[in-house]
């Protein structure tokens, strides 16, 4: 009787510790979750706007001198073709869904100064919709490349945070539901912005 009380008390308080041993073993082993809670792929690591050359209203981009404000990034470097339009397209309906909250997010154009003045008329009607100047597309691409990203892959566009890094890229298959809800859990989740 006392050697059944032994291994019943054995059992109660090995099993946590099994448990444990198991579960990490199988995560480690490659077995654990796959999944992601964001939409989009994660940049990582970020990549700083203020390095990338690039002028808003003929200054130079400054981060510390904006509003603070998360950014929808559209990078054009020839022409701004159907799928580009729907992005564009995409990005508006975005903002408008987020409601009373859209406010704390700007959406941004950057193309070279030959591009822009046809997107200047291509957009001229989105009041919500700013352009900043690439001054170096080589080194656009040479900086992204580095974080594994074609910003100018079109249909697509990245999200940055109020600090003026990216974090997210969108491109390919758009869902707008999906990329909403990841800027809504951004914002519920951040301070800044």
């Amino acid at each position: 009787m006392k050697r059944k009380g032994f291994l019943i008390a054995l059992i109660i308080f090995a099993t946590p510790f099994l448990v444990i041993s198991l579960s990490t073993f199988w995560y480690y082993a490659g077995f654990g979750p796959k999944a992601t809670v964001n939409y989009g792929k994660m940049i990582n690591p970020p990549v700083d706007l203020g390095r990338l050359d690039l002028e808003l209203d003929f200054q130079p981009l400054n981060i510390d001198s904006m509003e603070r404000k998360w950014m929808i990034i559209h990078f054009v470097d020839q022409r701004c073709n159907e799928d580009c339009l729907e992005a564009f397209y995409f990005s508006k309906q975005i903002k408008t869904a987020i409601g009373r909250e859209q406010e704390r997010v700007q959406r941004f154009y950057v193309s070279s100064l030959k591009t822009q003045d046809n997107l200047k008329m291509l957009f001229q009607s989105d009041l919500n919709l700013k352009s900043i100047t690439a001054k170096n597309i080589d080194l656009i691409k040479k900086q992204m490349l580095q974080a594994g990203l074609d910003p100018f892959k079109q249909p697509g566009f990245l999200l940055a945070d109020p600090l003026g890094n990216v974090i997210l890229s969108y491109q390919g298959e758009i869902d707008p539901k999906k990329i909403l809800s990841d800027i809504k859990k951004l914002l519920r989740a951040s301070k800044v912005g």
